[in-house]
């Protein structure tokens, strides 16, 4: 029979460790000779089966004491366990019995004393290390770790007797179970997504008649103080059999990437990052993102999302594949709209990653700010959380988020809230549920910083019909266009702009760098964005003719909680009615241009493309009653896209044009005189061709990938 347990989970990010153990074990194992008890540990241990790897060691170090490789194997297992006061012991002992081969039993003795607070005698034992490790050339970059230890130790006395105005609550047991819960994901109307094994006691499977349990999204919904389980979250996401975990929405919510894991021939633990689109309000089935990100032989986990300039997904997410800073490092990677291809990943670089281990990478878009955990930098002991402000691989220092967010023990997953004043972490800190030992397994803790200041900003676009167009059509193709007086009269007329994009930019205290923030929609003429207190700011709005407006601000003097009420934004705007283009001809029942049509088009349709070179414009045919509607609207689609592919082999880019038929659907005269005789003049009317401005080119620069 097989032990169910889950231990060191965050590192490899939702794989459920499965662990032998008999119920007959100590009894069958006192019929063993010594060495083939120790070939039953070693086994266990290369297959991942910690507790089963401890108890054959156990045994067979009654059986022969004081061996340094056994007690140097039980304070490994037992760190991997988490059980660190066992792990204390056996490093300890390690390190003595061989003190010339066991050197970073010593080091790992330390950070044990470290994560369990005991500070002195920590800082004690990193200068033991170092004095007795920098005169060995392999281990320089453990020598630095132990000195930003001692530093971290140093910082950590001073957090503690100054903690930060924050308060931190153990989400409950809806969420929480004696497994390890991770992953928090705020959703939507006070919702939380996360992981979990969902086993409240340690249970006994047989692998092969017994289905294994595996981690799942679930979901669940805060009612006052409280959390109410609601279940599973997407089965589609969830997969069947499958361990999955660690997600992460897109900043427009309309994808959702998350981590698969499974061990590979050689008993590696190898995570995979997929994608679900929301379509129709449906996750769709998800889909493995290509291979320069999920590299063959690395784990690739812990997704987080930015947005780029483009207004498409930057991936942030963790891997130990080579050319990294040490260790698990977080990359991130662009999305390229364009050629609609994933880059190449880069590396966040060293002021975020280090020798050590960077893991949970969030990314908070509003505030251009990745938050992550690190054993690596400074800090209390274990995983801290840090801060950084920058993208890609600009980044400032990492700070430390200090003391009550962080502990001496593992605190990781940080995440927020949208009001940025609450969030979540996870943490195996003293006071979880656990199922071995106090520090096993971490749980869901949420937060609220009493000191947060919140800030947004609003205000008006306004939007005012640019007469120029109207004089351009009047003054050069009055004798080809039909253009009604009535519309030119309308021309300054100002309205609200409704759904009309506005961006956000931050700049960078550092270098002046102007950061995009994020975009928003103008509903229903008003624009909002949350801020950050202490920065620069602009609001820019385009119009049509990609001509930019900015209204700076900033939020340095801002002391209290406020919104900001700017100035309107008056931008001009296209007209949103067709033109009609007189003299554009065919031949009867033919969609061909005759050469007087080609005449017309490069004098009126053409030149206003030219004058106007952002805009999109819809080509329509209309036709009249005669003959079946199947028939009409066949015939005016073939004579809109002549008119399309005339003005493409002019030059004009095919993504300017929309061929749209009509048929006959839309007269603007009658067919038939009142007594129902024919109505030639208005027949002639209605064959017709117009044009209408139905939108603008996207027309940003490229970006320049090497500058994330």
């Amino acid at each position: 029979m097989l032990r169910y347990f889950t231990v060191f989970g965050f590192l490899f990010f939702t794989l459920n460790l499965i662990f032998a153990q008999n119920n007959n074990q100590d009894e069958e194992s006192m019929t063993l000779r010594p060495g083939q008890v120790l070939k039953l540990a070693k086994t266990a241990q290369k297959d991942g089966d910690i507790f089963s790897a401890i108890d054959y060691y156990k045994i067979y170090e009654e059986l022969n004491p004081g061996r340094p490789k056994v007690q140097a194997a039980l304070g490994q297992l037992y760190l991997k366990e988490k059980n660190y006061r066992e792990a204390q012991k056996y490093l300890f002992d390690a390190y003595n019995l061989d003190p010339k081969n066991n050197i970073m039993d010593l080091f790992y003795y330390a950070e044990c004393l470290k994560t369990l607070g005991e500070y002195t005698e920590a800082k004690q034992y990193f200068n033991q290390f170092i004095s007795i490790a920098r005169k060995n050339k392999d281990l320089k970059e453990e020598v630095k770790l132990a000195k930003n230890h001692i530093e971290g130790i140093a910082s950590a006395e001073l957090w503690l007797s100054m903690p930060n105005n924050i308060i931190v609550k153990h989400i409950g047991k809806e969420v929480n179970k004696p497994h390890i819960d991770f992953s928090p994901i705020p959703y939507e109307d006070d919702k939380l997504i996360w992981a979990s094994l969902a086993e409240d006691e340690v249970k006994y499977y047989d692998p092969n008649k017994d289905e294994l349990p595996v981690r799942k999204f679930y979901l669940a919904q805060r009612k006052g103080e409280e959390w109410k389980n609601l279940g599973e979250f997407e089965e589609v996401i969830n997969g069947i059999n499958i361990n999955t975990g660690n997600g992460a929405f897109s900043g427009d919510k309309k994808r959702f990437y998350f981590t698969r894991c499974s061990k590979d021939y050689s008993n590696k633990v190898i995570c995979k990052i997929f994608v679900s689109n929301l379509e129709n309000n449906i996750w769709q089935e998800p889909q493995e993102l290509p291979e320069q990100i999920n590299q063959a032989g690395s784990t690739n986990t812990m997704p987080s999302v930015g947005v780029s300039r483009m207004n498409t997904d930057i991936l942030y997410f963790v891997s130990d594949r080579k050319n990294g800073q040490g260790g698990l490092d977080i990359w991130f990677t662009f999305y390229d709209s364009k050629r609609k291809e994933w880059k190449e990943p880069k590396n966040c670089g060293k002021r975020i990653n280090t020798p050590a281990d960077e893991i949970t990478p969030y990314y908070n878009i509003e505030t251009k700010t990745l938050y992550f955990s690190s054993n690596g930098h400074p800090g209390m002991g274990g995983f801290d959380v840090f801060k950084s402000f920058g993208e890609g691989k600009n980044f400032d220092g990492a700070l430390n988020l200090e003391y009550p967010t962080n502990s001496s023990f593992d605190d990781l997953y940080f995440v927020l809230e949208d009001n940025r004043q609450r969030g979540f972490f996870s943490s195996n800190r003293n006071g979880g549920y656990s199922l071995r030992h106090e520090n096993c397994c971490d749980d869901i803790y949420e937060f609220i910083n009493k000191d947060y200041i919140n800030i947004a900003v609003t205000g008006k676009i306004f939007g005012i019909t640019d007469s120029s167009f109207f004089k351009t059509i009047e003054k050069e193709y009055q004798q080809e266009m039909a253009l009604s007086l009535n519309v030119l009269e309308r021309s300054d007329d100002i309205e609200l702009l409704y759904d009309y994009q506005v961006s956000l930019f931050m700049i960078d205290k550092n270098n002046g760098k102007e950061l995009f923030v994020k975009n928003d929609f103008t509903t229903p003429g008003y624009y909002f964005f949350n801020l950050e207190q202490g920065f620069d700011y602009f609001i820019s709005v385009k119009d049509y003719n990609k001509k930019e407006k900015r209204l700076p601000f900033t939020t340095k003097n801002i002391t209290i909680s406020d919104t900001l009420v700017l100035d309107a934004i008056i931008i001009n705007t296209l007209p949103e009615q067709s033109f009609i283009v007189k003299n554009i001809y065919y031949e009867f029942a033919k969609s061909n241009l005759t050469t007087d049509a080609q005449k017309t088009i490069d004098n009126t349709v053409f030149k206003i493309l030219q004058a106007y070179p952002n805009i999109i414009i819809e080509i329509s045919s209309h036709t009249d009653s005669i003959d079946s509607e199947e028939f009409n609207m066949k015939l005016s689609q073939d004579r809109a896209q002549s008119v399309v592919d005339y003005l493409i082999k002019k030059g004009i880019e095919p993504e300017r044009l929309v061929a749209k038929g009509y048929g006959k659907n839309f007269p603007i005269a009658p067919n038939t005189n009142p007594d129902g005789s024919d109505n030639p003049e208005g027949r002639q009317k209605n064959r017709r061709t117009e044009f209408k401005v139905i939108g603008q080119l996207n027309n940003e620069e490229e970006i320049i990938y090497e500058d994330y």
